[in-house]
């Protein structure tokens, strides 16, 4: 089990020592929010209920198939995880169940944590394809993400700055985006304003380590919606 105790909630910071959004303070404008637990942040981006939330870990969880992929492939590549940890990839899994995506877009990939997740759950809806940008560095991007899931996924090495525009265009739309790559104020600001124009009415965007620069809170700022965040995940769901 990943997640901590009642101090926490169902999925507290408190056993993985994650904490209450600092860096970037809400602004004035209130164009921002902090969650108070990775729940409230869930529900503040969907209609998601308490059940279904709960409903949607313990699927994850109790996926055996899954996990023990995730070992063997860690086991064989002797690597760690990197990025999203396993909180947040249950927070994206159980977003993607409730929103049943047609396509969804994540830029970084590394380990490929948070591909897994996203992949474990359009497997379970029967339903998406995960679109992935990753420059790689080392170890092969995704060397994590089990082989029984790569049909839903395509990977497009490179720079997002050149692969992420006429992906886009190719699709057409996209219901979720995750930022996951190169966390300068410029590329972050580049990503979301390039993905923004592409996700479809009641989509999602996340961004990780928003905590990195005040990319994320000028962007809501600029689309004049309200942003979400916990820990260093930042989320908008488009009207």
């Amino acid at each position: 089990m990943f997640y901590g105790g009642r101090r926490g909630g169902r999925f507290g910071p408190a056993r993985y020592g994650f904490r209450r959004f600092t860096a970037i303070p809400e602004s004035s404008t209130g164009v921002l929010r902090a969650a108070s637990d990775i729940e409230h942040f869930i529900k503040s981006l969907t209609k998601v209920d308490t059940a279904e939330i709960e409903k949607y870990t313990a699927e994850i969880m109790s996926n055996r198939k899954f996990h023990e992929h995730l070992g063997a492939n860690r086991r064989n590549f002797g690597g760690g995880f990197y990025g999203i940890g396993p909180m947040l990839g249950t927070m994206v899994y159980t977003v993607c169940r409730k929103l049943k995506p047609d396509a969804v877009v994540e830029t970084g990939v590394s380990s490929g944590v948070s591909s897994a997740y996203i992949l474990c759950a359009l497997e379970k809806n029967n339903h998406g394809q995960l679109y992935s940008i990753d420059l790689p560095w080392g170890e092969p991007s995704g060397w994590i993400i089990p082989d029984y899931l790569r049909h839903r996924w395509h990977l497009e090495p490179g720079r997002s700055s050149e692969k992420l525009p006429p992906l886009l265009e190719k699709l057409g739309g996209i219901d979720i985006f995750l930022h996951d790559s190169e966390h300068s104020y410029q590329n972050m600001l580049r990503e979301y304003q390039t993905a923004w124009a592409y996700l479809r009415g009641g989509g999602i965007l996340l961004s990780h380590n928003v905590n990195y620069n005040h990319a994320f809170p000028d962007f809501c700022q600029n689309v004049e919606a309200k942003g979400f965040i916990f820990a260093d995940m930042g989320g908008i769901a488009k009207a």
